[in-house]
């Protein structure tokens, strides 16, 4: 009895463990983007960041969020009236699904050329699905 009632237990425990990593709603609920300073802007949703560098050799985006994230990121670039097509790089800062599984989404929309860790390219292609690497890695680009 006792071990039945212990795996039952297991079980429960890992469906809280797994909705604690679950999507919260503010994650995509818009937020005003707006410049934070010089030329950088917020251009993420209430819940995750994303910003925008504003550059004349073409605009720098980090982090790419949800996949879900995409048309609310070009949303608000273009309400700070800027063209989303002028994102010439995507940057991630660190290989967790909640800050690039939408770069397949801005990838296909801008043409950018993706920034990560190189430990973090195979996470950063499975749109995070795979276990990050955390440290100290030169930075380098996604060919495609």
């Amino acid at each position: 009895m006792f071990w039945k009632q212990a795996k039952r237990a297991v079980a429960v425990l890992a469906v809280l463990a797994g909705a604690a990593f679950a999507q919260t709603p503010d994650w995509t609920e818009p937020f005003t983007p707006h410049r934070i300073a010089d030329n950088l802007y917020y251009v993420g949703s209430k819940g995750l960041a994303s910003y925008l560098i504003v550059t004349p050799q073409g605009n720098i985006l980090i982090n790419s969020s949800l996949e879900a994230s995409a048309p609310l990121i070009q949303a608000s670039v273009t309400k700070l009236g800027f063209k989303f097509s002028d994102t010439k790089i995507l940057l991630i800062s660190h290989a967790h699904w909640d800050h690039d599984a939408g770069s397949a989404a801005v990838k296909k929309l801008t043409g950018a050329q993706y920034m990560v860790m190189d430990a973090d390219v195979p996470v950063v292609e499975s749109g995070g699905k795979t276990t990050s690497s955390m440290g100290k890695r030169q930075a380098t680009s996604i060919r495609r």
